[in-house]
């Protein structure tokens, strides 16, 4: 049996596909969320969910009974129109990140709201702990600057 041009173009890429076979199916399988990632070593995500985020309020400034009730629907609504704006796909990256960021001051003026002044501070205090490290590694170090 004679080997004809269509023959080796053929076999060669086989060969090819073959060869490359364990990085597609590396590549087709589905790589953990960014969101369900885990953040040690690095600043803390926010949670993903409106319990999470209320377990995670209350542990920081011991909300009380009635606080949790009002803060619940606050921290749903937050959530769900944070969501909302994630998944929109029509809005460009400076738009949807004006929207969130318009969530979140709205979302920190509800809260404190309802907290103490002593809770206020505890809670700003544990969001400046949160994000302390983003905003270490986005800015370079004065001693960087000299140089």
């Amino acid at each position: 049996m004679k080997i004809t041009p269509l023959r080796s173009v053929t076999i060669a890429f086989v060969a090819m596909v073959l060869a490359s076979y364990p990085s597609i199916t590396q590549a087709a399988k589905p790589s953990p969320s960014p969101s369900v990632a885990t953040t040690a070593g690095k600043g803390k995500q926010a949670p993903e969910s409106a319990d999470q985020r209320l377990a995670d309020l209350k542990k920081q400034v011991n909300l009380t009974k009635e606080q949790e009730t009002k803060a619940k629907p606050i921290i749903e609504k937050y959530v769900s129109d944070r969501n909302g704006v994630n998944s929109d796909t029509t809005g460009s990256k400076s738009d949807k990140n004006s929207k969130k960021d318009a969530l979140r001051k709205q979302y920190n003026s509800d809260i404190n709201a309802i907290l103490t002044p002593d809770q206020q501070q505890k809670w700003a205090a544990a969001k400046k702990e949160i994000f302390q490290p983003k905003q270490a590694a986005a800015s370079p170090s004065p001693s960087a600057k000299k140089k």
